[in-house]
């Protein structure tokens, strides 16, 4: 969020020091952690990253919501939905941030009568079937919901 304050490549000393002033005097921050979104498919056990992103925890919900929407639209604007297949689920883990950009982007419509997605759950009650604009609904990593 703060690196564009300051120039990562180290070419000289003098960037070293210039990076070392700027942490010092908290215009920039050390990531504390990386944001990682993976994809995976139904028909496979593997985990395929789309987007590592070092994250200090400033960012707000509005950040995270665009990363998460950018991360979508790449996903049909570069065709990856036409060669592997669209996106249908955005799972995350218990960051509440996380969660509230998740709520703002996922829980917007009631699922389609339409889709065979809606037929597949339609007869399960309770079962939350609001999902995003584009139909991508939402899901937790169960380990998160459970602590």
């Amino acid at each position: 969020k703060h690196s564009n304050l300051v120039n990562l490549v180290l070419c000289t000393y003098d960037s070293a020091v210039r990076i070392a002033h700027k942490t010092h005097n908290q215009e920039v921050h050390l990531r504390k952690e990386v944001m990682v979104i993976s994809v995976a498919c139904f028909s496979e056990d593997k985990l395929y990253p789309v987007l590592a992103a070092p994250t200090c925890k400033t960012e707000n919900a509005a950040d995270i919501e665009g990363i998460f929407a950018c991360t979508i639209e790449c996903w049909s604007a570069t065709g990856t939905d036409t060669y592997v297949g669209p996106v249908w689920s955005f799972a995350m883990d218990g960051d509440a941030t996380c969660h509230a950009a998740g709520h703002k982007i996922f829980i917007k419509k009631p699922l389609s009568l339409d889709l065979p997605l809606y037929a597949a759950l339609s007869d399960m009650p309770s079962l939350n079937t609001l999902t995003s604009d584009n139909e991508v609904t939402l899901d937790f990593d169960f380990k998160h919901i459970f602590k």
